[in-house]
């Protein structure tokens, strides 16, 4: 049986299913065994709350783990883990601590082991990329692919991991990217492939049930983790009334309309059908830098293979059809883009291009 490792921040049993976790899946149906090697694990998450302290509470750390016939997890957990302090002062005082996480992987036999007997190694983007030399040290016949799944950049990770990324990315057999945006980071480093985010077509496929009542009424949603437009969500509900706005993720409830509903974080499979069945899709983030390269994220994959017309800020610019722009801040822009979204002709979208998980998989195994 071949034995592939996915080098990502990302958590087995998460309730956030991120891209990882469809491509690890899909390597199983393959035939692979994988290990799901988890980084960016340490106390930093329990001092900024952030929703994977549950997660490192509830999981074995530093142990490999058997999770069925075909499915490991290692979570390397340190007392600290390589971030940005967003203070110069502090980046250079953290720094060879930071680089030092390189090493972090050194003692585990049982990993190393796997690691040596892997034939396929896809990183995600982030700090974990610093243990590239330690794989290439012990597997250099091995596939390393690059997923480029975020612009580091706009994650405003450490200056030195994006350094590092630069400095490794044209040693990587393959570099794997979602938009054109990261495209163009990346083009000049070696064997780049733009490879939209795959869709589990499955699911949306055999999803029948409609979430949302049968008042007629015009139905958006947003799903997502951060950066929601807020003003967008107060103005937009309060000029129209009669419809609904449907908000899935951790955001807090920040409007007193009463057409704003909010869910909280759901499992992927139980977000589907409230996308599925929704009008249109919401898109509407507020700016960061880097966020340009939203303009093929998963969720506007999911969208349009549901066929919804797609609001987003004008900063986030799309080759697709289904996109209508508005400017943020501004109340008239905003409101002709809803108007726009319920007269949107969703005859002229197209989603025969969009891949299964499985197909996506499949390019990054074979090409």
């Amino acid at each position: 049986m071949p034995k592939a490792v996915l080098i990502t921040s990302h958590f087995w049993n998460s309730k956030r299913k991120a891209g990882f976790h469809n491509i690890a899946e899909s390597l199983v149906k393959k035939g692979y065994e994988i290990l799901f090697l988890t980084g960016n694990a340490s106390y930093i998450h329990h001092l900024k709350s952030d929703y994977r302290a549950g997660l490192i509470k509830r999981s074995k750390l530093n142990e490999l783990e058997k999770i069925n016939d075909n499915v490991n997890q290692f979570i390397r957990f340190t007392k600290l883990h390589p971030v940005n302090y967003r203070n110069k002062i502090l980046n250079t005082l953290f720094l060879p601590s930071i680089k030092k996480y390189s090493d972090t992987l050194e003692r585990f036999d049982d990993v190393n082991d796997f690691i040596k007997n892997s034939e396929l190694f896809i990183f995600e983007s982030f700090p974990g990329l610093l243990w590239f030399d330690h794989f290439k040290k012990l597997n250099n016949k091995a596939k390393f692919v690059y997923r480029v799944s975020d612009d580091m950049r706009q994650l405003n990770k450490h200056p030195y991991v994006i350094e590092h990324e630069m400095k490794i990315a044209g040693q990587f057999d393959l570099i794997s990217v979602p938009s054109g945006k990261i495209f163009d980071l990346f083009k000049v480093k070696g064997k780049v492939r733009l490879h939209h985010h795959g869709i589990r077509k499955d699911l949306f496929d055999n999803a029948v049930l409609n979430p949302y009542s049968d008042n007629g009424k015009f139905k958006f949603v947003f799903t997502g983790n951060a950066y929601l437009d807020r003003d967008f969500i107060n103005i937009a509900s309060g000029y129209f009334p009669n419809d609904e706005y449907h908000i899935i993720g951790p955001f807090k409830k920040t409007s007193s309309n009463n057409n704003v509903h909010y869910y909280g974080e759901m499992n992927y499979n139980e977000t589907i059908p409230y996308i599925k069945f929704a009008d249109c899709g919401l898109h509407t983030l507020e700016y960061s830098s880097g966020a340009e390269s939203f303009s093929d994220s998963l969720k506007v994959i999911q969208y349009t293979y549901s066929l919804l017309p797609i609001i987003a800020p004008d900063f986030i610019k799309s080759a697709r059809d289904n996109f209508i722009y508005y400017k943020p801040e501004d109340k008239q822009s905003i409101i002709e883009s809803i108007e726009k979204a319920k007269h949107f002709n969703k005859s002229k979208i197209e989603s025969d291009s969009i891949l299964s998980w499985d197909e996506l998989t499949d390019k990054i195994i074979n090409e």
